[in-house]
């Protein structure tokens, strides 16, 4: 109550006639100013927070009891985490009525409440008369690890997780950040096995918050994107009984609906469950290697056994070779190794797809087969092309692949160079040169087009920069170069936007904005 209140409140009984005999206790002012007081504040999970009260109060403060409480303002969807375990997912002031950080007039303390809106209530009371003063702050927590660029590594101590905060792809930062980490801090106990694969930011599809599946050559597990910790092992990620081998080799996410492949068997999960169900052929084998897009929640996979596309609705269990389908090849026997495959553009249809082959018994020659998987039935998709481009310098070397979604736009990478590839889809041709080098002692690890729209951006950022991952053995150190690349030509800058370091070999990158 301010002194005002307080004030009217005096005046309006004292017009009463009241002939009782009373003692009266004369109130100090007691309030908490408000007038040029900042009322919203934002802090990560985990840190340190500070606070004053501008409180108002002519007696003796130490006589005055304080409490500052914390509430919850809305109900959110968080991601699994091992902290936080106190706090109840969504629960509001009725399910902690008493939820207290401190008893001091000032406010020191470390915020490990989970991250959403909330309610910070500041409360002096005078204990003799139960007179409170009051004030309600906006109190925001981010999680500890934020939205930016997640990086898998392998340094000394084994495979581990960096996250960076970087104003390239989040025009309301003004600097770079660092989770360093991110992985063996938080799982401690649980260090991961193998060889580093994929690292894949996804929403989970009943709830529409952020995984990060993890994989290497011997390991796989869902981890929470709100600190890294594992949320899910390899066993607790199938519906029914999980495979006895973790060979989680191919991710793909297309919106709520994933796609795996894990030793040689294709497995989806689909908008209701994050549970990974196989598909299943009829009077036939097949070895997926891998899968990607295509229309709705329908699935397209290449068949490393029999060398062909295959093709599962979006509600099926069932897997099937695709046959009828029209244009440069035929689906059904495409007779080549897949190399590489991702999306790509073709006179601005969403679902071009762009598949790198060799011949089965190694010869140098490489080839690019792009499809349009635009219809509901795999039957129906269009081959656009099935185009030679082994006279393309070096494309017997590349180990790394990127191709533009916004524009025709393809690069690919040997250890040594970046090369930007010049093609025409319907005319069958193609050539390539030469546009980047890593400095003296590095070699390149990987290449991908940025593809997402960023945060806070004038422009949106997909495919407006590639991201070069290098590594160089005397310092044991990987970069990670962010080169600004043209949409429609892929001609890059000189300069890069940016730079990044960290302790040890770069496997994967991805995304993610919480």
């Amino acid at each position: 109550m301010t002194g005002i209140s307080l004030f009217t409140l005096l005046f309006a009984t004292s017009c009463l006639k009241d002939e009782g005999n009373y003692d009266y206790v004369e109130l100090e002012d007691f309030y908490v100013d408000t007038v040029g007081v900042r009322h919203n504040f934002t802090v990560k999970q985990f840190e340190s927070f500070e606070l004053t009260p501008k409180l108002i109060y002519e007696g003796d403060k130490s006589s005055l009891e304080y409490k500052w409480e914390l509430y919850k303002s809305e109900d959110i969807s968080i991601g699994a985490s091992s902290y936080g375990t106190g706090f109840a997912h969504n629960y509001t002031r009725d399910d902690y009525p008493d939820y207290t950080l401190a008893n001091t007039e000032d406010l020191s303390v470390v915020i490990s409440a989970v991250p959403g809106s909330y309610y910070l209530v500041f409360t002096a009371t005078e204990p003799k008369t139960g007179v409170k003063a009051m004030m309600d702050y906006q109190l925001q927590v981010e999680g500890a690890i934020g939205t930016g660029l997640v990086v898998l590594y392998q340094g000394i101590s084994g495979i581990d997780i960096d996250v960076v905060s970087s104003p390239v792809f989040n025009g309301s930062l003004t600097e770079a950040t660092f989770a360093r980490h991110a992985y063996s801090t938080t799982n401690e106990s649980r260090p991961f096995a193998g060889e580093p694969r994929e690292l894949v930011a996804a929403i989970y599809p009943a709830n529409s918050y952020y995984y990060i599946y993890l994989t290497s050559t011997e390991d796989a597990v869902r981890l929470s994107s709100i600190d890294m910790s594992v949320a899910e092992e390899f066993e607790e990620m199938f519906a029914g009984k999980a495979p006895e081998k973790k060979d989680l080799s191919h991710i793909i996410v297309n919106g709520t609906a994933h796609f795996f492949v894990n030793d040689g068997v294709a497995y989806k999960c689909n908008y209701s469950s994050a549970l990974m169900t196989p598909l299943a052929m009829r009077n036939g084998m097949y070895e997926a290697v891998a899968t990607n897009f295509t229309y709705g929640g329908n699935s397209v996979w290449y068949d490393a056994l029999n060398r062909r596309f295959l093709h599962s609705m979006m509600w099926s269990a069932e897997i099937a070779p695709i046959i009828n389908a029209s244009g440069a090849f035929d689906f059904g026997n495409v007779g080549k190794d897949l190399i590489h495959w991702s999306k790509g553009y073709y006179q601005g249809n969403e679902y071009a797809n762009y598949c790198f082959f060799k011949n089965p018994t190694e010869d140098g020659q490489r080839y690019l087969y792009v499809f349009l998987a635009d219809q509901s039935s795999g039957n129906s998709f269009t081959a656009k092309c099935a185009m030679d481009i082994s006279a393309c310098p070096e494309i017997a070397m590349a180990q790394s692949f990127a191709t533009g979604e916004r524009g025709p736009v393809v690069f690919y990478a040997t250890e040594e160079q970046v090369y930007r590839m010049t093609y025409n889809i319907d005319e069958g041709t193609s050539s390539a040169e030469s546009v980047w080098l890593p400095a003296a002692g590095e070699s390149i690890t990987r290449i991908e087009l940025f593809k997402n729209a960023g945060i806070n951006l004038e422009n949106s950022a997909l495919d407006k920069y590639l991201l070069v991952s290098t590594f160089q053995e005397a310092t044991g150190k990987g970069k990670i170069y962010i080169i600004p690349s043209d949409i429609s030509s892929g001609v890059l800058e000189s300069e890069p936007a940016a730079v990044y370091e960290f302790d040890g070999r770069i496997a994967d990158f991805d995304f993610i904005a919480q």
